[in-house]
């Protein structure tokens, strides 16, 4: 078993090999995230991922890279000389010679000069005056106890620019070390007031600052490992609920086994998916936690090694780096959840042993004198109509159809309070029921079946008031897809299940992300065939979830599935009705009805199964006319349609048969926000307009009435968050995402 000496000079040597090419570092480097490497591997990784990708990343951690010179790790230099005057002396065994003579056998080591010394040497080393003072140790002392070799003095190192003069200043205002010649040239006190002094009266200053600096790491680091044992716990959990379900349930069906076989496959499987879907989810964030883990043990290893060890240089000349690099760490944890999305009990489905209903004679399942099992889903944000979902099982788990007839929704407030509900059985045994609601208030619901209430406890619906005067700071910015750059967003719309849908112009793809903000998938591709673009500038959903994708240079419509496949096309270019030049916005009704702005012939046309119903408009800036229609959408009584009139400054209402409503963004006056060159909009469950207002870089909110609320600006404190802003969207949980093409290509979360 080797000595603990022996294992600290196991460390030592794990510490200085290169992960890159897995031999002693030579000439290692310092990169801003704190990581270090050979100077020609860093060289070589640099090289191969300038032909792979635009962006330079760290090998380990993929944090971008500067173009920036990187600074010496002279701590890691000083071990590899160490270490190898140590293996060059285990490998004289006893017999080391001294390193001065070269003649006779040495018995000391000088620490500081790191040199090997015989008898006479020894005593010449002790007398000289430049060396008198230095630590002299036995030679066998130094060769089992790695610490006397790192307790030596930091050796002067010299300034690049003037080789021989010493770093013995450093200049805080440049937080970098210099000399004394660099004061009279890069470092003058003047215009720039540069604030220098020696290396010894700042380094305890500097110190300090840095300690105070690096002091949040243990408690991030801790608050990491905790999240992370979370997720482990609970992903340990749905291994034990999983395997107890599953055997409950393959007991259960036993009793009926021939009746109930089919339904019970579907059962442990619909567990297992339940399983899959959990652990997919929670394996993400434990790899997301233990990458942040890493990082920040590494960062906090960095400035522990460069603050125990005297070496003043070294600790200056990262300080800057360490404050980036901690405060980059800080954000990641505080934008990083860690907390399990699902819970172990998630994993249990309710459902009755099916002998108890069973009667000795054999009867039809769905007449069953019993309550279906029902299961209710409300929307998570209020609009109108709401839209309920209900799913409903017979006691065996088998769809109960044909039921609609049979169903009402009843609540808490007074009856009149509801509205217009209609039922639709969307597939088999799930029913959408829609209501209106007369005012914008909390309530309670409850789903009757044959008068007879479904659910055992009312569904809490809540409505989610934005404020609108509260919006000024950005949540968050996605600029990436599956590691590929968004270029040129433009447009957005909201999935079905509230995914975010849009389009990157940089490969002519649609991109779906989930409802937070997670990559998932991407539709279509480059080119003029069929499921393939050439300028995408509209999509809209369906209530079934087709994705419809309007194209300004091919002059047609494409139908998707959101999983991606392709379905049909319709239009070609013309100005006939049912044919377009150059379509842009689009919005979708729930009678589904296809608005379509056909902007080069300043119109829109109307759409019911693909297939042309109606339209309206023509150019002109009269009132009704159009000139360079942008976008459209629909309030949420599905009355009124809403268009941006791009190049007459103004949004125009209509009936949905193209009858003027009303106006407004023009001759406004008492606003500090004017309506210029609108171009997307989006109409908000809690019934306000968001308003992209190209022309002066904002984004407007108005009442439905056209009355000005707020506006949420492009530059706000002197820090430019977008410029030309195109689409605009809410959010199920009520955040506003912003497409920014003009500016990093990005989408903007407020």
């Amino acid at each position: 078993m080797a000595s603990g000496d022996e294992k600290e000079w196991q460390q030592i040597e794990e510490e200085i090999t290169c992960s890159i090419c897995g031999d002693l570092f030579t000439d290692p480097k310092t990169i801003p995230c704190l990581h270090t490497f050979c100077k020609r591997c860093i060289e070589r990784s640099i090289e191969s991922n300038k032909k792979m990708a635009n962006v330079v990343c760290c090998p380990l951690c993929r944090a971008p890279l500067p173009k920036d010179e990187f600074p010496t790790n002279f701590t890691i230099n000083r071990l590899v000389e160490i270490y190898g005057k140590r293996q060059k002396s285990g490998e004289a065994s006893v017999e080391t010679k001294c390193g001065n003579c070269e003649e006779n056998a040495a018995i000391t080591w000088c620490v500081e000069c790191e040199d090997p010394l015989c008898h006479d040497c020894t005593e010449a080393h002790k007398k000289v005056k430049l060396s008198k003072h230095h630590k002299i140790v036995p030679i066998n002392e130094f060769l089992r106890n790695p610490k006397q070799a790192l307790s030596a003095p930091e050796k002067a190192e010299f300034c690049k620019a003037h080789t021989k003069q010493p770093l013995d200043l450093y200049c805080k205002t440049c937080s970098s070390l210099i000399c004394r010649d660099c004061t009279m040239k890069d470092h003058p006190r003047g215009h720039r007031d540069h604030d220098y002094d020696f290396v010894g009266e700042v380094v305890d200053e500097e110190g300090e600052k840095m300690k105070c600096v690096v002091a949040p790491l243990k408690q991030l680091l801790e608050q990491v490992r905790n999240g992370v044992k979370k997720v482990e716990d609970c992903e340990k959990q749905v291994d034990i609920e999983s395997k107890a379900n599953i055997e409950k349930i393959r007991a259960t069906y036993g009793e009926v086994y021939k009746l109930l076989k089919q339904q019970q496959e579907e059962t442990v499987e619909r567990v297992n998916t339940i399983k899959a879907s959990f652990k997919k989810r929670l394996a993400l964030q434990k790899e997301e936690g233990r990458s942040i883990e890493g990082h920040l043990m590494s960062c906090d290893d960095f400035c522990t090694k460069n603050m125990t060890v005297n070496r003043p240089r070294q600790l200056l000349t990262y300080n800057k780096w360490v404050e980036s690099r901690v405060d980059e760490l800080t954000k990641q944890v505080e934008h990083t959840s860690l907390d399990p999305e699902c819970k172990p009990s998630d994993m249990i489905i309710h459902y009755r042993k099916p002998v108890d209903f069973v009667s000795d004679s054999v009867c039809d399942v769905s007449c069953l004198p019993h309550l279906p099992d029902c299961t209710v889903i409300v929307p998570l944000v209020f609009s109108n109509p709401v839209k309920v979902t209900v799913t409903m099982k017979d006691i065996f788990g088998f769809p109960v159809v044909n039921q609609s007839k049979y169903l009402e929704i009843q609540c808490n407030k007074e009856r009149e309070f509801l509205q217009h509900t209609r039922i639709e059985e969307e597939s088999r045994g799930q029913y959408h029921i829609w209501y209106n609601s007369k005012r914008k208030e909390d309530h309670s619901l409850s789903v009757h079946w044959r008068g007879l209430a479904l659910n055992h406890e009312e569904v809490k619906v809540s409505v989610n008031v934005q404020n609108y005067d509260t919006i000024k700071e950005e949540v968050r910015n996605i600029k990436e897809a599956d590691n590929k750059s968004l270029k040129d967003p433009y447009v957005l719309a909201k999935g079905p299940n509230g995914e975010l849908i849009v389009r990157n112009n940089s490969a002519n793809q649609v991109v779906v992300f989930d409802r937070h903000f997670q990559y998932s998938h991407v539709v279509g591709r480059e080119g003029d065939e069929n499921g393939q673009f050439q300028n995408i500038t509209g999509i809209a959903v369906d209530k079934k979830g087709y994705l419809y994708v309007a194209d300004y240079d091919l002059n047609c419509i494409q139908k998707f599935k959101l999983s991606g496949e392709f379905m049909s096309q319709f239009g070609s270019k013309g100005t006939a009705n049912g044919l377009f030049k150059s379509p842009c916005g689009l919005v979708m009704s729930q009678s589904e009805l296809l608005f379509v702005c056909d902007n080069g012939n300043h119109r829109i046309q109307v759409f019911q199964k693909e297939q042309f119903s109606y339209c309206f408009g023509q150019r002109g800036s009269k009132p009704g006319d159009l000139d360079d229609p942008k976008d459209l959408t629909l309030g949420n009584n599905e009355e009124q349609l809403f268009i941006t009139d791009h190049q007459n400054n103004r949004v125009q209402v209509f009936t949905i048969k193209g009858r003027l409503l009303k106006i407004f963004g023009v001759g406004y006056t008492d606003v500090p926000f004017k309506l210029q060159h609108p171009t997307g909009i989006h109409y908000t469950p809690d019934g306000h307009l968001l308003i992209s207002s190209s022309g002066n870089n904002c984004v407007l909110v108005f009442k439905e009435d056209g009355k000005f609320i707020s506006a949420i600006e492009g530059i706000y404190q002197d820090k430019k968050r977008f410029v030309y802003p195109c689409g605009v969207v809410m959010m199920d949980d009520g955040r506003i995402v912003i497409a920014a093409g003009s500016n990093g290509d990005k989408l903007v979360v407020f």
